[in-house]
């Protein structure tokens, strides 16, 4: 699916094509700017779940040793393709956030900009102990995902993380959590403003009323406020945990 995403094309068969990419907003979030600026970042850097590259490509431009790793292929060679316009030196490869076979004792910050929120249970305990392995010690994580928060009454589109599965999931998996609390985190609106209705009637048949209601209650509040934007950028509710690699 991710793959068909970021190639604009539809993520499920009779589905219209994207009309863009949620998290795409063509540069580095702002908070990740913040962490850097405020020193929080050090050493060799992974960005996981790295997407079409923004965050990895600023913290290079800032100086910084990065690798930038995602599970879409078509997603990292959007990334280098970014990277090279933006004229820095740093790594892209495909990999599986709950393996990361070949990177173990690489790095010194881990930086997931809403990865977490994409996996199940099962997947998130994988990738926590993963990014152990792949860490040296005293490294840092920085974690967002989605939160059950609202910003202005705007709501996380699917999948928000109850702030205990983090502090579970992180702590068995030997990460001490340092800071856990909200923020927010600047979204593309032009994919999350459709038409429930225009999914195909098979989709819809096979998603949970719950599921189906919280997609058309999130399309229409952003539906709502899209005309008063600027730049189709809205803040989505968001967790942010920042923890350390406990030996």
């Amino acid at each position: 699916m991710f793959d068909k995403l970021y190639r604009g094309e539809p993520t499920f068969e009779g589905a219209p094509p994207p009309t863009g990419i949620p998290w795409d907003i063509g540069q580095a979030q702002p908070r990740l700017m913040e962490l850097e600026a405020l020193g929080a970042i050090s050493g060799e850097v992974l960005d996981m779940g790295c997407g079409l590259g923004d965050n990895a490509i600023f913290l290079a431009s800032r100086g910084y040793s990065v690798t930038g790793l995602d599970g879409s292929a078509a997603a990292i060679d959007g990334a280098r393709t970014r990277a090279a316009r933006a004229g820095v030196q740093l790594t892209f490869g495909v990999a599986d956030a709950t393996d990361l076979t070949g990177y173990e004792g690489r790095f010194d910050t881990v930086i997931d900009s809403g990865l977490y929120h994409c996996l199940d249970d099962d997947g998130r305990r994988s990738y926590a102990a993963a990014l152990h392995r792949a860490t040296r010690p005293g490294a840092r994580l920085h974690l967002f995902c989605f939160s059950d928060g609202n910003v202005n009454g705007v709501i996380a589109p699917m999948g928000a993380v109850p702030e205990a599965n983090l502090r579970d999931t992180l702590t068995a998996n030997k990460w001490r959590i340092n800071y856990l609390g909200p923020t927010t985190y600047l979204a593309n609106t032009s994919a999350l403003a459709g038409n429930i209705d225009n999914l195909p009637g098979q989709l819809r048949q096979q998603l949970p009323p719950e599921a189906l209601e919280h997609m058309r209650e999130v399309a229409e509040r952003y539906a709502a406020i899209v005309p008063l934007l600027d730049d189709d950028r809205v803040h989505l509710p968001f967790h942010v945990g920042h923890a350390e690699r406990v030996d």
